[in-house]
């Protein structure tokens, strides 16, 4: 169990922080970080101290987690799909497999 409440919440996320995210994706420059709970979260390369959007693939790969980093006891769970289809729309983006 991650500790995570799957009730519905609100997550605010900033355009900025959002967009940082996608340009990260598309050119493949993610760093990655591991909680004690053993999830990694990828998060934009070099954003690490300023507000950034955190992103987990869910064992198993049937969800995608995202959060903010000034709030990381919220959580917006997306699906899989809903994950490949955001990520394959970015530029550069690689066709599913």
């Amino acid at each position: 169990m991650t500790g995570f409440d799957r009730e519905p919440v609100e997550v605010r996320i900033p355009r900025a922080a959002l967009d940082a995210m996608a340009a990260a994706l598309s050119v493949r420059t993610v760093a990655m970080r591991k909680w004690p709970d053993g999830i990694e979260w990828m998060y934009p390369l070099g954003t690490w101290e300023e507000p950034h959007v955190e992103v987990a693939l869910m064992p198993g790969g049937e969800e995608v987690w995202m959060r903010m980093s000034t709030d990381r006891s919220s959580v917006v769970v997306w699906t899989i799909e809903q994950w490949l289809d955001f990520a394959g729309q970015l530029p550069g983006a690689m066709p599913p497999e």
